[in-house]
């Protein structure tokens, strides 16, 4: 076997490993807690795979031009204060509230994008920043006690099912097939790869790589709206700590389905095998009874072996 085909061999079982990790996981988790995937459960995993996922899309995106955002959280959290304290329960004043929530989300991305893009900060401390920065002014605004109430007009968003399975997923399996077939085939598509492979050869191919990368940052941002929208339908209320679950989760979701944290080389396809690997190991962690800080144990563990398998995978086709 040539040393080409190793390497062919070796990237093709770094893109299979999300998929075994998560039939791995189903089967342990069935073992271990039989009770994992009953109906309500399932349910709950369905659920949390398109909540997950939708934040995950945007990550993906931001990922994927070498940036990453830490801001999902911030702008999920903003989305449902707004949402909650604009309308107080009012449904007529719902699509009002819904433009202020995209609006404000809309302007988060678009500082991340100008602080990475025009003043050179470095992703990870310009969209942390950002968050701290949003987290501080919610808190500030709602005195640490968000008032008001979600309009039961948005509860089907979050809360219903249709054919049996949970809104948010059938959102995000939408989402995906457009996104996945832009990445895929369209010109779009082969920019954000370019930009997030090698931004310098891509400037000199043509390609805008400031306006990519605000895109990008500003597509996450409207998507963590979204999810925003989502969550307060399905809670029903402002609910801080799943918000700040989620800055994480995205990034986790995108990275354990083998979207490389480099830049330049992931699919919408393998963000959605992990979107549904982590809802199924969060929910796993949830049966056997382990708190936040066991899941984020676990979270970090699959994290760290996901970035070991692509620097493993990278590491041998460069040696090949």
């Amino acid at each position: 076997m040539t040393a080409v085909q190793t390497a062919r061999l070796q990237r093709l079982g770094t893109r299979a490993a999300p998929l075994a990790g998560l039939g791995a996981v189903i089967v342990l988790a069935a073992v271990t807690a039989p009770g994992v995937f009953g109906t309500d459960n399932l349910r709950l995993i369905l659920f949390q795979a398109g909540l997950i996922g939708i934040t995950a899309i945007g990550q993906t995106l931001v990922l994927l031009v070498g940036g990453i955002d830490l801001s999902i959280g911030a702008v999920i959290g903003l989305t449902t204060v707004i949402v909650a304290s604009h309308t107080d329960g009012d449904g007529s004043a719902l699509p009002a509230a819904i433009v202020l929530a995209l609006l404000a989300g809309l302007a988060v991305g678009g500082v991340n994008a100008g602080l990475v893009v025009l003043r050179r900060v470095p992703p990870f401390v310009a969209t942390f920043a950002t968050f701290v920065l949003v987290q501080g002014t919610i808190t500030a605004a709602t005195r640490g006690a968000p008032s008001g109430d979600i309009p039961k007009a948005l509860a089907p968003l979050g809360a219903d099912r249709i054919a049996g399975i949970p809104v948010p997923l059938w959102v995000f399996a939408a989402l995906a097939l457009v996104v996945g077939a832009v990445l895929a085939r369209g010109a779009a598509g082969r920019r954000v790869y370019a930009t997030g492979a090698n931004p310098r050869a891509a400037a000199l191919s043509g390609i805008r790589v400031p306006w990519v990368v605000a895109a990008a940052y500003l597509i996450s941002a409207a998507l963590a709206v979204l999810a925003g929208l989502v969550d307060a339908a399905y809670v029903g209320h402002v609910d801080a700590q799943l918000s700040r679950s989620l800055n994480l989760d995205s990034v986790a979701a995108a990275v354990i389905g083998g979207v490389a944290l480099t830049g330049g080389e992931g699919t919408v396809t393998q963000t959605a095998i992990g979107s549904v690997l982590l809802a199924v190991l969060l929910v796993w962690m949830l049966e056997l009874g382990a708190g936040a800080g066991g899941q984020l144990l676990v979270e970090g563990a699959v994290i760290l072996l996901a970035v070991w398998l692509q620097r493993r995978g990278q590491a041998t086709s460069g040696g090949g």
